[in-house]
């Protein structure tokens, strides 16, 4: 839900708010800066559950490591749709 206000099209509308708040990035170049960092945690996220399978090599730990990716490279995908809004709203 707090990922609601870090919305390309809030920003590209003409009642964006105009008051710095330092919960959310206010510029174009500022929530694209956030979003890379978002999609940069993601790939440290499923990267340490991929060490998890190393040390416990268990179906339970498996299945839920593959979840964890699954998941992961979706919002990645979702994020990384953002940046590219942003981008091209910068040109």
């Amino acid at each position: 839900m707090h990922q609601l206000t870090k919305d390309p099209e809030r920003l590209m509308s003409k009642g964006a708010p105009a008051r710095a708040d330092h919960a959310q990035p206010t510029t174009g170049p500022d929530l694209s800066k956030y979003l890379d960092f978002c999609s940069e945690l993601l790939s440290l996220i499923s990267k340490i559950a991929a060490l998890m399978v190393q040390q416990f090599n268990d179906s339970v730990v498996l299945d839920a490591v593959t979840e964890i990716e699954e998941l992961t490279t979706g919002l990645s995908g979702k994020i990384w749709q953002k940046i590219t809004i942003l981008e091209r709203a910068a040109r």
